[in-house]
């Protein structure tokens, strides 16, 4: 039996085999230049921050214990044992007792939005980045470490605002949103949608601007503007696809007979309430005394409940967000700082003078005011005492949180730790 000859090269073969490679290299080396990870840094913890645990009492004086820029944040981020500061395209971790690094993520891209939460499960901090898709690159960081625990891109609008509920983080701009899981799988997508899997997935509504939106339980409150709609809209939308893979509807009404003014601002959803703040531009819906600033709030299925006059603004501060802090939200008016009880969304009592939102330490509720923290009762709002504090120029608008025994404030694009 005679041998098989050998295969002969010939001068083609040889140069389609180094095209072919030469191929696969400039392939890989495009990946890899597009790649986030070429574009990324991270610095994880070499140790983890001491754990914090809750103040005893409230302090009657304070001193600056350190501060960073955070231009991106609005309220002070805070984890289970750090505080996040987020500014030029980096999310830092910082020691609550010196400020010092912790951990750092940084992206060579515009930073749009960070955030802390799930702190009863995850403990994560997300972060989302623009390119040329929107705010569309979310990356999901553990709290403790920094380490990379999600990442996710989609669709999405050139500016987004970034919030997390119990259970569902919600982040939307001018024509759409997303909810996401802890894990950052989606719940749902709502409004412009580039290419929709199923026509009829969501409620039959075109041409729609969203003006705010906010999580709470397993479900979306949405005010927004529809095409052939004369004034803006409450929609409630289940943070989940259906079991058919659909978006539910729990409820969708009118709140305005027009849109002349500012649109009103969700400013907290449960499974049991919405409330809005409504500048009071339009009297439509009036259940209680004369048209004006108030809070209104609804049912889960998006029908009317009450409103109760407040001190605001016809327009609330642009970064006016709320806070959630042990069964109580407050949110800043422009006027005054509102306190809602978190369940029913009923407002509870207002702090005339206030300049931002506040927290509770050690049973008391602490609310930013000119050169002072006012320490009030939470389930009343009665004064207790005022701290002083030296604030330098800043006037307001002041945010307030607290994490152990520190007192963070978020002072224009600078937080502030003080103790």
């Amino acid at each position: 039996m005679g041998q098989t000859p050998p295969e002969r090269r010939t001068r083609t073969d040889l140069i389609v085999t180094a095209l072919i490679v030469a191929a696969v290299v400039v392939a890989g080396v495009a990946v890899w230049w597009t790649s986030s990870a070429r574009h990324s840094h991270l610095e994880t913890a070499t140790e983890q921050a001491p754990v914090q645990l809750p103040a005893e009492n409230v302090p009657r004086q304070v001193s600056v214990k350190w501060s960073a820029p955070s231009a991106v944040t609005s309220v002070p981020q805070i984890t289970r044992d750090s505080v996040i500061s987020a500014t030029n395209g980096t999310v830092t971790a910082h020691r609550l007792d010196n400020g010092e690094q912790v951990w750092r993520y940084r992206r060579d891209l515009p930073l749009c939005a960070a955030t802390a939460g799930w702190q009863g499960g995850d403990n994560s901090v997300l972060a989302v980045y623009r390119n040329d898709r929107g705010c569309s690159e979310v990356m999901s960081l553990r709290g403790a470490d920094g380490s990379r625990h999600g990442a996710r891109s989609s669709d999405a609008d050139a500016d987004a605002t970034l919030s997390i509920g119990s259970d569902y983080a919600l982040l939307y701009g001018s024509t759409r949103l997303e909810t996401w899981g802890s894990n950052l799988v989606r719940g749902i997508e709502y409004g412009r949608i580039d290419a929709p899997v199923n026509a009829d997935v969501g409620p039959d509504r075109t041409g729609c601007r969203l003006y705010s939106a906010l999580s709470g339980a397993d479900r979306v409150a949405v005010v927004e503007r529809c095409h052939g709609d004369v004034g803006y809209r409450l929609t409630v939308l289940g943070a989940d696809q259906t079991s058919d893979e659909k978006i539910r509807q729990w409820g969708t009404t009118m709140i305005t007979t027009s849109a002349t003014g500012p649109a009103p601002r969700v400013i907290a959803a449960t499974d049991s309430a919405i409330a809005l703040y409504d500048g009071g531009t339009d009297a439509s819906g009036v259940v209680n005394g004369p048209a004006g600033p108030r809070i209104r709030t609804f049912t889960p299925q998006a029908e009317a409940a009450g409103d109760h006059p407040v001190a605001g603004d016809p327009a609330v501060p642009v970064t006016s967000r709320p806070i959630i802090d042990q069964g109580v939200i407050s949110f800043w008016t422009g006027q005054s700082t509102v306190v809602l009880d978190a369940s029913s969304g009923s407002p509870l009592f207002q702090v005339a003078g206030a300049i931002g939102p506040g927290s509770v330490m050690a049973g008391q509720l602490m609310v930013p005011m000119p050169g002072a923290i006012s320490v009030r009762r939470a389930y009343d709002g009665n004064e207790e005492f005022r701290i002083p504090v030296d604030r330098g120029d800043v006037k307001g608008p002041v945010s307030l949180r607290v994490l152990g025994d520190t007192i963070v404030e978020q002072r224009g694009t600078e937080i502030v730790a003080l103790s």
